[in-house]
């Protein structure tokens, strides 16, 4: 269950970069893992620039390593 109004930890931050830098899983996924919520995944994604979506939800690519990814 998401933490509402809680911030999240540097560890927590660190853990979700390392999963949306490393893995192939869904914000969702990694969301519900983490006990946090969809939009703090998203805007750690967007913070860090790990995941470029190109204005799309289910393909990505890394935008050092350029591997593209499907779901």
């Amino acid at each position: 269950m998401a933490r509402k109004g809680w911030r999240l930890t540097e560890t927590e931050v660190r853990k979700i970069v390392h999963l949306l830098s490393e893995t192939d899983m869904v914000v969702g996924d990694i969301a519900e893992r983490m006990g946090c919520s969809k939009t703090a995944v998203i805007s750690i994604n967007r913070r860090f620039q790990i995941r470029d979506y190109a204005r799309h939800r289910s393909t990505w690519k890394h935008p050092v390593g350029g591997a593209n990814k499907t779901l």
